[in-house]
C-alpha cells in the first residue's frame, strides 16, 4: 500500500509538474501572442490612416492636409519600430520586413506628395506605378501577419484549456487514489492553476481596457465598432451611431486642483456616461479627456441625439472631488453609420461634429457633410486665431487696412474705415471673409473687436499728431454691446493714445440692435455721451424698426452697397436711396454710401443729396503707410468725377 501510494504520488507529482510547466508555457505564449496581435493590429490601422491622408492630400492639397499625412506616417513608423524592438524570433523578422515595406511606401508617398504640391502631371503615374502597389503589398502583408498572430493566440487559448482539462482529470484520479495527501496536492495545484488563468485574463483585460477608468480603450472600442458596422452592413435597414465626447475645462481642473483631482473627475465622468447609455452600448476612454460611445443599434438620429443630450447634461453637473468642486462640460459629436460606412470614416465624422459643437458652444452636434467637410481646417484656423488673441498678437499678425471716405460736397477725405486683415504665417494675407465667421462661431469676435479698435485708435492718434486728423471708423460686433466691459474698453483705448472721442466712429449693423435693444441702446448712449460717433452700417439690409432708429440718435447712416452698385441703371434703387437719404436727414444724420464703384454713381449720389461716399471708384483699402497717398488719389478721383458731371449735368433727371 505504501509502495502503491508512493507510485501514485510519484506519477501524480510528475504529471502535475508537467502540467504546471505546460500551463505556464502556454500562458506566457498566449500573453506574448496577444501583445503581438495588438501591435500588428495597431500597425495595420496606422498604415490605413497614412494612406487615407495621402489620398486626402491629393484631393485637397493644403498645409494642414500635409501635416496630417506626415503625422500619420510618423505614427506608422513608430508603431513598427516598437514592434521591431519588442518582438523576438519570427515576429521580429515580420516586424523588420513590414518596417522595410513601410519605408518603401513612405518614400513613394512622399514623392507623390511633392508631385501633387508642384501640380506635376506625373503625380498620377507615381500613384499608379509606385504608391498604390507599395501600399497594397504592405497592407496585405500586415493583414496576413496580424491574422496569423491572432490565430496563434486563439490556438494557445485552446491548448491552455486542453491542458487544464487533462490536469483536472488526473487530479481527480489522484484524489481518489492518493487519499488525503493527494487531495492536498490537488488543492495546491488547482490554486496555482487558477492564479495563472486569472493572470492571463487580467493581462487580456489590461490590453483592452483603460487602467484609470476601467472603461474599454481605443483598441477594444474599434473592435466593437467594427462588429457593429459589420452588423449594419449585413442588414439593409440597420443603423448604428458613434459619438466622440470631449471634456471642456478639464485642463483647468488639472491646473488648479491637481492631477489627482483630474483623475477623479475622469473616473466620475466615465461612470456618469455609463449610466446614461443603454444596455449593450459601449462607453470607452480613447484619449486624455476624450471619450467615445458606441450605439450598436439606433432607430434614427433623434434616438442618438437624445442619448447625446443626456450625456452632455450629466457632464454639466458639478463634480464633487476630494480637492473641491469642479465644473466642466462636454462637447458631443454624433455620426450615424449604415451600409458602406468604414470605421475610421465614421470616427472622423463624429470628431468633426464634436469640434463644431465645441466651437459653436452648443454642446451637441450631428455630422453634416455640407457643414463639416472642411471643419478640420477651420478648427486649425480657429486655434491659430485664438492663440494670436490670447498672446496679444506679439508678431502683429492682425493688421488694419483703411479705405478713405470722401465728402461729396468738396471731394475732401474726412474719414477712413478700418478693415482687418490677418497676415497668417502659413496661409499668407487673409481677408475678413476667411476668418470672421470662425471668430463669431468660436466666440472670439469680442476680443477681436477690442483688439482692432485699439489698433485703429492708435493709428488715428498718429494721423492727428502728423497734422492730418481723420475720423477712424471701426466695425463693432453685435455681442460687444452685450459685454459689460465694452464702454470701459472704448474709454481706455481713447485715453491710452490721447485721441479725442470725436475722431472715433463705431459702426454697427441694424441687426446689432435686435437681440437686446434696451441694453444695446444704453451702451451706445454712454459712448455717445463721451463724444464718440455712432454709425448705422449696411442700412436697408436689416429689419430694425424706425422707432429704434429714432431712439438710437446715431450720427451717420451708411447705405449698403447693394443699393449703390446698380444706381446708374436701376431707377428703383435711386428711389430707395433718395428715401433713405431724406429719412436720415430728417433724423439729423449724415449719409455715407458704400460700394461706389464708378464715377457715375458718385455724381448721382451728389444729386440725391448724399453727404459722403467710399468705394473702389475712389480708393481701395490700403495699409496704414499707404493711406496718405490713397487719400490724395480719392480726392482727385472724386473732384474729377464731380467736375465732369457739373460740366455735362447728365443726371438732372435723377434729381
Amino acid at each position: 500500500m505504501t509502495a502503491a501510494l508512493a507510485v501514485v504520488l510519484c506519477v501524480l507529482g510528475t504529471f502535475t509538474f508537467w502540467g504546471t510547466l505546460q500551463t505556464a508555457h502556454v500562458t506566457t505564449d498566449q500573453s506574448h501572442a496577444l501583445v503581438l496581435d495588438a501591435m500588428f493590429s495597431e500597425a495595420r490601422s496606422a498604415v490605413a490612416v497614412e494612406e487615407m491622408h495621402t489620398r486626402q492630400y491629393q484631393l485637397e492639397p493644403s498645409v494642414a492636409s500635409r501635416a496630417r499625412y506626415e503625422s500619420s506616417a510618423d505614427a506608422a513608423d513608430e508603431v513598427l519600430r516598437r514592434a521591431t524592438e519588442t518582438a523576438t524570433g519570427p515576429a521580429r523578422s515580420d516586424a523588420l520586413r513590414l518596417s522595410a515595406e513601410q519605408a518603401e511606401f513612405r518614400v513613394a508617398a512622399d514623392r507623390l506628395i511633392e508631385l501633387v504640391t508642384d501640380r506635376s502631371p506625373r503625380a498620377i503615374e507615381q500613384d499608379r506605378v509606385e504608391v498604390a502597389p507599395a501600399y497594397y503589398t504592405l497592407q496585405q502583408d500586415i493583414n496576413m501577419v496580424s491574422i496569423a498572430y491572432h490565430s496563434e493566440a486563439e490556438r494557445l487559448v485552446a491548448d491552455l484549456r486542453q491542458v487544464q482539462t487533462r490536469i483536472l482529470a488526473t487530479t481527480a484520479v489522484g484524489f481518489a487514489l492518493g487519499l488525503c495527501l493527494l487531495a492536498m496536492i490537488w488543492r495546491l495545484m488547482l490554486g496555482y492553476q487558477r492564479r495563472l488563468v486569472e493572470h492571463a485574463d487580467a493581462s487580456q483585460r489590461r490590453a483592452l481596457h483603460d487602467p484609470l477608468t476601467g472603461l474599454p480603450n481605443r483598441a477594444l472600442f474599434q473592435q466593437r465598432l467594427g462588429a457593429a458596422l459589420t452588423a449594419a452592413h449585413a442588414k439593409r435597414d440597420h443603423r448604428m451611431a458613434a459619438m466622440i465626447i470631449d471634456l471642456n475645462g478639464f485642463k483647468g481642473v488639472n491646473d488648479t486642483l491637481g492631477h489627482q483631482a483630474g483623475d477623479e473627475l475622469l473616473i466620475a465622468a466615465g461612470r456618469r456616461l455609463r449610466d446614461v447609455v443603454r444596455e449593450g452600448d459601449t462607453v470607452a476612454r480613447i484619449g486624455g479627456d476624450e471619450f467615445a460611445v458606441l450605439l450598436p443599434a439606433v432607430a434614427d438620429i433623434d434616438t442618438a441625439q437624445e442619448i447625446a443630450e443626456r450625456a452632455a447634461g450629466v457632464l454639466r453637473r458639478n463634480f464633487q472631488l476630494d480637492a473641491g468642486s469642479a465644473a466642466v462640460s462636454g462637447s458631443v459629436g454624433i455620426a450615424l453609420g449604415s451600409d458602406g460606412t468604414a470605421a475610421e470614416e465614421l470616427l472622423r465624422r463624429a470628431d468633426a461634429a464634436m469640434y463644431r459643437a465645441k466651437t459653436g458652444g452648443k454642446g451637441v452636434a450631428c455630422y453634416d457633410a455640407e457643414v463639416d467637410i472642411g471643419w478640420p481646417d477651420r478648427m486649425a484656423l480657429f486655434g491659430d486665431l485664438r492663440a494670436v488673441l490670447d498672446a496679444g498678437d506679439p508678431k502683429s499678425q492682425l493688421a488694419l487696412y483703411y479705405q478713405p471716405q470722401v465728402r461729396i460736397a468738396d471731394g475732401t477725405v474726412t474719414a477712413a474705415e478700418a478693415l482687418v486683415r490677418w497676415r497668417h504665417p502659413e496661409l499668407g494675407l487673409l481677408l475678413p471673409g476667411a476668418f470672421l465667421s470662425i471668430a463669431e462661431t468660436g466666440r472670439l469676435e469680442v476680443p477681436l473687436t477690442f483688439h482692432v479698435m485699439k489698433l485703429a485708435v492708435a493709428e488715428a492718434a498718429r494721423w492727428l499728431r502728423a497734422g492730418r486728423p481723420l475720423v477712424v471708423a471701426v466695425n463693432v460686433s453685435p455681442n460687444c454691446l452685450l459685454d459689460e466691459a465694452f464702454v470701459s474698453h472704448v474709454r481706455s483705448a481713447l485715453a491710452e493714445f490721447n485721441l479725442p472721442p470725436r475722431l472715433l466712429r463705431l459702426e454697427l449693423t441694424e441687426s446689432s440692435m435686435m437681440t437686446e435693444p434696451d441694453q444695446a441702446l444704453a451702451v451706445l448712449h454712454r459712448v455717445q455721451a463721451d463724444g464718440v460717433q455712432v454709425s448705422i452700417d449696411d442700412f436697408g439690409t436689416g429689419f430694425s424698426s424706425l422707432n429704434q432708429l429714432k431712439r438710437l440718435t446715431a450720427d451717420e447712416l451708411k447705405i449698403d452697397r447693394t443699393f449703390i452698385q446698380d444706381l446708374a441703371t436701376n431707377p428703383g434703387d435711386a428711389v430707395l436711396v433718395r428715401s433713405s437719404i431724406d429719412l436720415a436727414h430728417n433724423l439729423d444724420l449724415f449719409v455715407t454710401a458704400e460700394g461706389v464703384e464708378d464715377p457715375t454713381a458718385l455724381a448721382i449720389l451728389r444729386d440725391l443729396g448724399c453727404d459722403y461716399a467710399q468705394g473702389f471708384a475712389l480708393a481701395r483699402p490700403v495699409a496704414a503707410e499707404g493711406l496718405a497717398a490713397a487719400c490724395v488719389h480719392a480726392e482727385k478721383q472724386a473732384r474729377a468725377a464731380l467736375a465732369l458731371s457739373f460740366a455735362g449735368q447728365p443726371h438732372a433727371e435723377n434729381g
